[in-house]
């Protein structure tokens, strides 16, 4: 018995200095922390990241002081901090765009000396800071041509360029690289490159301002799909069928030849008109090509050498921040980079089979371009 007493004092005394040792742990990780918190809190109020030089400005977070105001003022309704400890909405602004534009990871935006962030601060900061992007300028920054005057805008500006009138754009789509989803379901990211990655269906007017995106399909989807499930065929469409106008849009051998898309003419006879026109088709079809080189080059996280550690989901309203503070950019004069691309390979999709009166519709519609124009 007293043996047995013994051992249950034992038991209870090291239950007593383990607990005590826990708690001492605690207590001195909880002051480091605290002390950390503090030391970033003193760092953000001696440093103004709006007083910084003009280029120190731009080197840091890829975008000028006005874009930046522009954005603070944007967004202060959806970011405005709601306790009294809360940071103030530059600070939210600046960490999320930083890591758009410089494309490294959250721990490394945070540790700016002008924002000093943890990692778990910048990570709720950058889903803050996307939500109200989509949510309150993505509808006034990307439109598609509503109106019969955004569309004569929008064409007009490319027949002055590139003398053919009606064209509403280029559209391509570009993949952007994911983090592998758990399986079953992230087999349809798999692109044909064997990456996993979202494809992103791009529209761009002639000044590579983005028209339209579309990046809700997995990688493995197919180009034409997300064209024929886009709200921009259905918009181009009803124009078709109610005749108004006789706009287009310019895409790659990869999709198919429609009435309201206009496609190269494979195996061109050389010195043809057809070839001519051909030429032409490529040469205004570079928008797009450029567009996606500046969007990528720009905002690095979309870029090739880097990948998007998020759900699909997170992702894919990620990509759409991304492409509105880019047409922002584009309004804001911000200088860009822009990185190429590898040549696309429209040999390895199969170009559907269109409705026959549809195609000879199409058929005719480029025939009558090419007579007209390339002759």
């Amino acid at each position: 018995m007293l043996f047995n007493c013994l051992l249950r004092t034992s038991t209870i005394l090291q239950i007593t200095i383990t607990t005590f040792f826990r708690m001492a742990l605690f207590f001195i990780l909880y002051e480091e922390k605290r002390a950390r918190q503090i030391q970033r809190a003193r760092l953000r109020d001696l440093a103004n990241p709006f007083e910084l030089p003009e280029q120190d400005f731009f080197h840091n977070y890829r975008m000028n002081k006005p874009m930046a105001l522009y954005l603070c003022r944007e967004l202060e309704g959806a970011l405005a901090p709601r306790q009294q400890h809360g940071l103030p909405v530059h600070i939210k602004v600046l960490v999320a765009i930083k890591f758009m534009a410089g494309g490294s990871y959250q721990r490394e935006v945070g540790q700016d000396h002008t924002l000093c962030v943890a990692q778990r601060t910048a990570s709720k900061y950058l889903s803050q800071v996307v939500a109200a992007i989509n949510r309150s300028l993505k509808p006034k920054w990307i439109s598609f041509p509503g109106t019969e005057g955004e569309r004569r805008d929008v064409a007009a500006a490319f027949e002055q360029k590139y003398g053919l009138p009606d064209l509403l754009g280029t559209v391509d789509c570009t993949h952007v690289s994911i983090f592998p989803p758990p399986r079953p379901h992230g087999l349809q990211f798999i692109n044909r490159k064997g990456k996993h990655t979202i494809n992103v269906q791009l529209i761009a007017d002639v000044n590579c301002r983005l028209l339209h995106v579309n990046a809700q399909y997995p990688g493995k989807v197919h180009d034409q799909f997300i064209f024929n499930h886009s709200m921009v065929k259905t918009e181009m469409r009803r124009l078709y069928d109610l005749r108004i106008g006789s706009y287009y849009l310019l895409g790659d051998s990869g999709y198919g030849l429609e009435p309201w898309l206009m496609t190269p003419v494979r195996n061109a006879a050389p010195g043809s008109a057809e070839e001519r026109y051909t030429k032409w088709h490529c040469r205004v079809r570079n928008t797009i090509e450029r567009t996606n080189g500046y969007l990528k080059g720009s905002l690095r996280c979309l870029g090739l050498d880097r990948s998007l550690h998020y759900s699909p989901e997170k992702a894919c309203r990620l990509i759409y921040a991304c492409c509105t503070i880019y047409n922002i950019m584009k309004h804001f004069r911000v200088e860009m980079r822009e990185i190429n691309e590898e040549e696309p390979d429209d040999n390895h999709r199969l170009e559907p089979v269109p409705q026959a009166a549809l195609y000879q519709a199409a058929l005719n519609k480029r025939q009558g371009i090419i007579r007209q124009y390339f002759n």
